[in-house]
């Protein structure tokens, strides 16, 4: 299974891509939280759950070796509604832009990209603190980016259905994406003659853990009281405050700790081929499913 590094950089390249899902969301914080929240109540990741909640429950799939999420059932049962929930809901913040605010729809269409409420990055972080203790080195630099967003502290129930869509489109990301890459992993077996065995499990994590370790990565989530909020107002299972702040805790230390190998990444299963191929079909399948898909629904006008 793709590990929370692998997750973080497909929220980072579909981002940085500019195709349907960086037109589409608004509250990069919760996409990007969202995107590890399958993993959080099943209690291997983020320590301290106190009722873990099963994997095939949280990732829509039936137990297998290698089991593939049923991404279109969770898109239908949660992210169909929140995606009607957040066009009509009204939100001011999002109408503060518009000429007639009165009256025009919640669109974030002409933003092309442009994320309301970011996530934090280590490399802000990272600047942030050293102009704290080497202020030195800072002369007649300029005043740093700013984190964080006036929008941090909105939590009304129109703010929150709308990054709620966000936060479920990042849920729905992580599904797809397991499903994806289980089911290359799948054919990878069947043209190679491989059965499942715990050899090859333990192969299998090895190669994921190392093309991992070669992705470039810097954003991690922020708990935020919007975010708080609206993760507490997850339908399929609402996650706590502390829950919160420890997912952000483990994800900024993944974040932190994603070091690029200092050698050739040598696989012992799969190859880096494979890797790169599936990491970018993801993305690919990810803006073309989403604009699809919003289109269908007549709400394509409206994100």
């Amino acid at each position: 299974m793709p590990s929370w590094n692998i997750h973080i950089a497909h929220a980072e390249r579909l981002f940085s891509r500019g195709g349907a899902m960086a037109r589409t969301v608004a509250d990069r914080n919760a996409f990007l939280f969202g995107s590890l929240v399958p993993d959080i109540p099943v209690g291997y990741m983020t320590p301290g759950i106190e009722s873990p909640i099963a994997y095939r429950i949280t990732h829509f799939a039936k137990p297998a070796f290698i089991p593939k999420p049923r991404e279109r059932e969770f898109w239908d049962a949660y992210v169909v509604r929140a995606a009607q929930d957040a066009a009509y809901a009204g939100s001011d913040v999002l109408q503060a832009d518009s000429k007639d605010a009165g009256t025009a729809r919640p669109t974030v269409a002409s933003r092309l990209g442009e994320p309301l409420i970011a996530a934090s990055s280590l490399k802000l972080e990272a600047d942030r603190v050293s102009r704290v203790h080497y202020p030195q080195r800072y002369e007649g630099v300029g005043v740093p980016p700013q984190e964080g967003s006036k929008l941090d502290e909105a939590v009304s129930p129109a703010d929150i259905a709308r990054s709620l869509f966000d936060f479920e489109l990042g849920v729905w990301v992580h599904l797809l994406a397991d499903c994806i890459w289980n089911t290359r992993v799948n054919e990878f077996l069947d043209r190679e003659g491989i059965a499942p065995s715990e050899e090859f499990r333990v192969k299998k994590q090895g190669d994921f853990d190392a093309f991992g370790k070669t992705l470039s990565i810097d954003l991690v989530p922020r708990a935020t009281p919007r975010l708080i909020a609206t993760a507490a107002a997850f339908p399929q299972y609402s996650i706590d405050e502390r829950a919160v702040l420890m997912t952000v805790g483990v994800a900024h230390e993944t974040v932190r700790g994603n070091t690029f190998p200092s050698g050739p990444v040598r696989y012992r299963l799969l190859t880096s081929e494979f890797f790169d191929s599936v990491f970018e079909e993801v993305a690919e399948r990810a803006d073309a499913l989403l604009e699809g898909r919003l289109q269908d629904a007549c709400l394509v006008e409206t994100f």
